[in-house]
């Protein structure tokens, strides 16, 4: 009963019941953790209807945009692969989120997006489509940037600093801190004389380094800050070696191939031994300056035991088996029992990562997803891209 179960909704679209109950869970949480400061209030919108969108670099975001938000819930779209769990799927529907696959256009998400707009909701939108690794802005997805530009509605920007220090996406452990939810004028497209300068304004409002915030909103204390930090740095700076940046306690960086060594504060600051400090974006940098290599013949990256998903017409996700994912120097080959797929890179139309283990692979026939847990993903998406770019990788460094 519970699996089709859904909340009744007013005929604005959200659940009454359901609101108030995030109101006093997820929204107090979310303070605790966060302790977030608005700035600007008096540009926040009350009601719709209306787009809302920043930066995005934290699971918590969509719930910090509605921390001050008391009178109604704002609406928007989710990753698909959040709606795959009942109980997300229950309260996320509950409000109005509607699921949406990444990069991938979907017609029916302009016709929700119009009904929201009839419901006079406030729509919450984040045009990079994805949590930043490093902090620096991504290229926003010009579909999203002209579904603002048609739709003649305000478009209320917010910068939210400290996002990222305070829980970078491929660590494991928060940063306690104070983030500052700074909210912009909003924006009309009837103040622009064309779409390029509209588009091109609403990049810039969220072009900046959350590397680097505002001094109020670093983070000031955590446990384990240096958690899951092999997930971001992917190889050995030195060496080139994958999978060699480790950290057995939380708080020292070591390379299983070089003499590299160091302590990271609760900033994502790297501390030699000199007590001078590193930058973790300019080691990601040196790492994605360094050539592929070959592994053995033109076998540049694999995983075994991989769990294998297919994506059905129904958006469904349906369970296939384990398999042997092989990235080669063309195509990205998975095998699984007798079944042999082969994704030529020119085929290959989308690529997106979910919950920092998963690569979802979009053909122009069939979506696959791959569970690359113990190996990192953010590498396999990082070299496909290279490939498809035409880079050749090496037989060694």
């Amino acid at each position: 009963m519970i699996k089709g179960f859904r909340f009744k909704k007013n005929e604005r679209g959200y659940s009454d019941k359901a609101f108030a109950f995030m109101r006093k869970t997820i929204i107090p949480t979310t303070k605790y953790l966060f302790n977030p400061r608005i700035t600007n209030p008096e540009n926040m919108p009350l009601t719709g209807p209306c787009f809302i969108y920043g930066n995005h670099s934290n699971y918590f975001d969509p719930f910090l945009i509605n921390v001050g938000l008391t009178r109604e819930p704002t609406a928007g779209v989710m990753t698909r692969d959040q709606f795959y769990k009942m109980l997300p799927r229950i309260f996320m529907d509950s409000i109005g989120i509607v699921p949406t696959s990444k990069y991938v256009p979907e017609p029916g998400i302009v016709r929700s997006v119009l009904k929201m707009i009839d419901q006079r909701r406030m729509i919450v939108i984040f045009p990079e489509g994805g949590r930043r690794w490093d902090g620096r802005a991504k290229p926003l997805i010009e579909t999203t940037l002209k579904l603002f530009w048609k739709m003649k509605i305000p478009v209320h920007p917010v910068q939210l600093h400290g996002s990222y220090l305070c829980w970078p996406r491929w660590a494991d452990k928060y940063r306690r801190g104070s983030m500052e939810l700074r909210f912009l004028d909003p924006i009309h497209a009837s103040d622009f004389k064309d779409y390029e300068t509209f588009s091109s304004h609403c990049r810039d409002l969220i072009d900046f380094d959350e590397y680097n915030p505002p001094a109020e909103a670093f983070p000031v204390s955590c446990s384990k800050p240096a958690s899951g930090i092999q997930r971001l740095l992917y190889r050995c700076p030195d060496t080139g070696d994958s999978g060699a940046v480790y950290s057995p306690d939380g708080e020292y960086v070591y390379s299983r191939s070089s003499a590299m060594r160091y302590r990271m504060d609760v900033a994502s600051r790297l501390i030699d031994r000199s007590g001078g400090s590193h930058s973790i974006i300019d080691l990601f940098d040196r790492i994605n300056e360094l050539p592929m290599e070959y592994i053995k013949d033109d076998l540049i990256l694999e995983k075994t035991g991989s769990q294998l998903y297919k994506i059905d017409k129904e958006h469904q996700l349906v369970n296939l088996d384990r398999a042997l994912v092989e990235l080669r120097s063309d195509r990205l080959e998975i095998s699984s029992g007798s079944a042999k797929h082969r994704l030529t890179l020119e085929d290959i139309r989308a690529l997106s990562i979910e919950q920092n283990h998963k690569l979802t692979v979009t053909t122009p026939d069939t979506t696959f997803q791959m569970n690359l847990e113990g190996k990192c993903v953010l590498q396999w998406q990082i070299y496909i891209n290279r490939l498809k770019a035409g880079e050749k990788p090496v037989k060694n460094l």
